[in-house]
């Protein structure tokens, strides 16, 4: 027969391992990749003008995503809406616009990509 203290104790340990198990799963959920959008905002461009986009996205020195991209005479869309498999936290853009003339131009930002927004980038 099992008294009341060797039930406490059983409850209390159970109680510990639900707890336990009930942080692990909030972990887990929360270091989980998810679909994450980025916008690159070529508005400030004349359209026609750019007609190739380079954009890498790393973590830690190591590459999330690789767009390259040429649109010869049409130009670019003004704005380009990425999406790359990661978990949430800053990143860092890197961003190469050629023009017509062939100009390159480059641009570095670290942003903030989060589940329920998207991170924008808007090159200089």
């Amino acid at each position: 027969m099992t008294g009341p203290r060797q039930r406490g104790g059983v409850l209390l340990r159970l109680g510990f391992f639900l707890l336990l198990g009930g942080g692990l799963v909030l972990w887990s959920e929360l270091r989980r990749p998810r679909d994450l959008r980025l916008d690159l905002d070529l508005t400030s461009a004349l359209p026609g003008e750019i007609v190739e986009v380079d954009v890498t996205v790393s973590r830690d020195r190591h590459a999330l995503l690789r767009f390259d991209q040429k649109y010869g005479s049409a130009g670019a869309p003004a704005t380009l809406h990425l999406t790359l498999r990661a978990r949430p936290g800053p990143v860092e853009v890197d961003v190469m616009l050629i023009d017509s003339r062939g100009t390159a131009r480059r641009t570095r930002a670290t942003v903030e990509l989060g589940k329920d927004a998207s991170g924008a980038v808007k090159p200089g």
